[in-house]
């Protein structure tokens, strides 16, 4: 995967913690886990270059945190804006989910949770996703 590229080729390729590192890496962010303001899971800092993640978060919540961060590194915005926040949760979205593994799951989920567990995500990635590209079930 290069980011290079353009976010668009990344969609729903549905990389896994160390490729979203890398990614970062490409575009000359660092990643740490560091202490954060309570009830922050992660933040990106556009002047240090550099994405944070809490620590104690979970595979699951790093991954799905570090795709929104990364969102906010390539829109080039620190997240002041619930504009800005709902992009970078979207581009999250469309970057972790993989639209198969929704059609696949999709015939037996009952809700929101064991989709997300299904695919590796937390359940606001899941309701983001799901927002842009509602889920259809087979009749």
């Amino acid at each position: 995967m290069d980011v290079r590229h353009g976010a668009a080729a990344l969609e729903g390729s549905s990389p896994t913690l160390s490729e979203l590192v890398r990614l970062c890496g490409q575009l000359c962010v660092d990643v740490r886990i560091t202490p954060l303001p309570a009830g922050w899971l992660g933040a990106y800092d556009h002047a240090g270059s550099q994405i944070e993640l809490a620590p104690g978060l979970t595979p699951v919540e790093q991954r799905s945190v570090l795709a929104h961060e990364l969102g906010h590194a390539l829109r080039m915005d620190s997240g002041e804006s619930a504009a800005a926040e709902r992009a970078a949760e979207r581009f999250a979205a469309l970057l972790l989910v993989d639209p198969a593994a929704v059609r696949r799951a999709g015939a037996w989920v009952r809700d929101e949770d064991e989709l997300a567990e299904e695919l590796g995500v937390t359940v606001d990635i899941v309701r983001s996703y799901l927002a842009h590209r509602p889920l259809r079930r087979a009749a």
